[in-house]
């Protein structure tokens, strides 16, 4: 009897503990299922997908404008350095023609009388810019190889005493009276300088202050070596962004 009562007994733990392990099994499920609910959800992110595939398009898109435009920069500026003299002086007429429909829009003149001086030495004649000394007037002493820029041509924005606009002759009287015959001091006065690198250097002047053709550059000495004579002034790059665009038009038409 005592057997059969232990046998018992077994029987009905044996059934808790097969409970027990279904149990647990079935409680294991869900959160197997809740793991791989949220690795989905966290793979399978559109939003954030797109943004940075637009970032990546975007950077992309900026990288290929900046080369493109550096390389537009170099050809002008190989192009302009391969330029003949009677290129160079054909490209200064265009653009002093140019400026002259500019100069009489804005009720001012324009002459190519950017550039003179009087009696000099043998050195070469030169402007400083951000981007180094543009060689104006070539004789040989230091020469044109030691200047990264050479000039094409320049020219003068001002008003005039008579009321002349656009394209003038602003030469008058003996050259000791350079600009002091024609232009007005009082007003804004700008010089132009033509860079075969394809940049438009500008030296802003006037407002009251007087100036000549020799204004803003210097001559080396007969030796080739930097004289005594320098430019009192530097040029600047100008802001004239259209003056720009037809240089480099102009450079690139030859």
């Amino acid at each position: 009897m005592m057997k059969i009562i232990r046998y018992a007994m077994l029987g009905v733990c044996s059934v808790f503990l097969l409970s027990g392990c279904s149990s647990g099994k079935e409680a294991d499920t869900p959160a197997s299922s809740t793991e791989i609910k949220v690795s989905v959800t966290a793979k399978s992110d559109p939003a954030t997908s797109e943004t940075v595939s637009t970032r990546s398009s975007d950077t992309q898109t900026t990288d290929t404008q900046t080369t493109q435009s550096s390389s537009e920069t170099e050809s002008v500026a190989s192009q302009g350095g391969r330029l003949s003299d009677v290129q160079r002086e054909q490209i200064n007429l265009a653009f002093l023609e140019w400026a002259g429909q500019r100069a009489a829009i804005g009720n001012m003149a324009v002459s190519g009388w950017y550039f003179d001086h009087g009696a000099a030495g043998r050195g070469d004649w030169y402007a400083n810019t951000p981007d180094g000394q543009v060689q104006v007037q070539n004789n040989g002493q230091p020469g044109k190889n030691a200047f990264p820029i050479r000039a094409i041509g320049g020219c003068v924005f001002y008003t005039s005493k008579d009321g002349g606009i656009g394209k003038q002759e602003l030469a008058a009287g003996s050259f000791a009276e350079n600009y002091s015959v024609k232009m007005d001091f009082t007003k804004p006065v700008s010089k132009y300088l033509l860079g075969d690198n394809g940049v438009v250097y500008e030296l802003k002047s006037g407002n009251g202050e007087m100036l000549s053709t020799s204004t803003g550059f210097g001559e080396y000495a007969d030796d080739g070596s930097i004289g005594e004579y320098t430019p009192g002034v530097a040029f600047q790059i100008s802001e004239d962004q259209a003056a720009q665009e037809k240089l480099q038009e102009l450079i690139q038409r030859y």
